[in-house]
């Protein structure tokens, strides 16, 4: 990224909202309730939760689970960041997220971004011009390390990989569109941030009590707790908190992930050495090996729903001889190492795959966070920002607004 560019996002809020006249809205006290309960510890949750925080606001973070928990999409080791989106606003939050992420990382002297790199291949020549054309925004954006590669180029750079039907690719050296996240490293170092700067996390089911179309508090079994303002960002379970509004306009799908091992002695499949990588139109993409539990592997799509409580998270016999049947081919010298680790994630999908902020219908204190089909995770920063602003009442675009409104479809 070019530094004025830098520099220009640096001063800026979620999505290009200046904050530097900040002044939180005062949300008026009472005794023994905070100003505002954020349920849901994931990307979306967490990050919120931060913000509003440190924007002034008293926040309690309240998951089932805990940060980070292996139930939550957010729980997994890694997670990608990338600018590859139509639609510039997504473009920009990538970069807002980025930097965010790396400014955590200096707060919490903890490592939670890697510049893995990402190559995004394909075996059809006409990608090439899409491909072109995507370096061209990215770089009105400000991200300038996009190189569109040739069949030649991808075999000299990454000899592991077999590139002989493979007819273009687009790749970015690390930066805002391509680099790794630690995703649950990340989510509970947020969480710990969030905790030092006075905020309270607390582990326990809430279900909110509604009276007139109105949510009064959040039962968490032993007690009611209260506040001013409540936000729900708890991903998957969205559908299972408000089911007659969000279960015919969300969708929750499986997304299988499995591990396979490395041969002994060869670090071609170990971060640094490959980058993060996809096939278009696979329905295979993956990340090195890292922190050695193994090379990733992830399959999509799979429109199963799944239950984020009760469904069973193990692998089927036929997806593990998908997963082995695709690297025998693409990465040779990977055929016949066996899965060493997997695990089962969901993805929560709206009507036209955008996120979705906005407040529940007829509850003006009450907030709804999510939808992060498929995307989310590495926007995470910039729309907790951008959902505290507007729970504080804070001017933000009207682009924003009508993007990710609640949405009179249904699936």
């Amino acid at each position: 990224m070019k530094r004025r560019k830098f520099l220009q996002l640096s001063g800026m809020g979620a999505l290009g909202v200046s904050l530097a006249n900040f002044s939180p809205k005062k949300v008026f006290e009472t005794s023994n309730s905070s100003e505002i309960i954020v349920v849901g510890a994931g990307t979306f949750g967490v990050w919120t939760a931060y913000h509003l925080n440190k924007m002034g606001a008293k926040v309690t973070l309240l998951d089932a689970y805990g940060p980070g928990n292996s139930r939550a999409s957010s729980g997994g080791e890694t997670r990608l960041i990338q600018a590859d989106n139509d639609n510039d606003i997504y473009v920009k939050s990538a970069l807002r997220s980025y930097q965010l992420w790396k400014n955590m990382e200096e707060i919490s002297n903890r490592q939670i971004v890697l510049s893995t790199g990402r190559l995004a291949m394909s075996q059809n020549e006409a990608h090439r011009q899409r491909a072109l054309k995507r370096k061209q925004q990215l770089e009105r954006q400000g991200i300038a390390n996009t190189e569109v590669l040739g069949q030649d180029e991808i075999r000299y750079r990454w000899p592991q990989i077999k590139s002989d039907d493979i007819a273009t690719a687009m790749y970015n050296d690390g930066g805002a569109s391509g680099s790794t996240l630690l995703a649950r490293k990340g989510i509970q170092t947020v969480a710990k941030e969030f905790e030092k700067n006075g905020g309270k996390v607390m582990i326990a089911k809430g279900t909110p009590v509604i009276k007139n179309r109105k949510v009064q508090g959040i039962d968490i079994g032993t007690k009611t707790l209260k506040a001013q303002h409540y936000v729900f960002a708890c991903g998957p379970w969205l559908p299972k908190v408000f089911p007659s509004l969000l279960l015919p306009k969300l969708k929750v799908e499986r997304r299988d992930v499995l591990f396979v091992g490395t041969p002994a002695g060869n670090n071609q499949f170990t971060y640094p050495n490959i980058p993060e990588w996809s096939v278009y139109g696979s329905g295979f993409y993956g990340f090195p090996n890292i922190g050695e539990r193994g090379f990733k592997v992830a399959i999509y799509p799979d429109h199963n729903s799944f239950d984020p409580d009760t469904d069973e998270r193990l692998i089927n016999h036929y997806q593990v001889k998908r997963t082995h049947d695709f690297v025998k081919n693409r990465f040779p010298a990977l055929k016949n190492q066996p899965i060493i680790e997997s695990r089962v994630c969901q993805v929560t999908y709206s009507t036209d795959g955008n996120f979705i902020i906005d407040q529940l219908p007829a509850s003006d204190n009450t907030w709804i966070v999510g939808a992060g089909s498929g995307h989310g995770f590495k926007h995470g920063p910039a729309m907790g920002e951008y959902a505290a602003q507007r729970i504080l009442e804070k001017e933000v675009s009207n682009e924003y607004t009508n993007l990710f409104k609640l949405k009179e479809e249904e699936f």
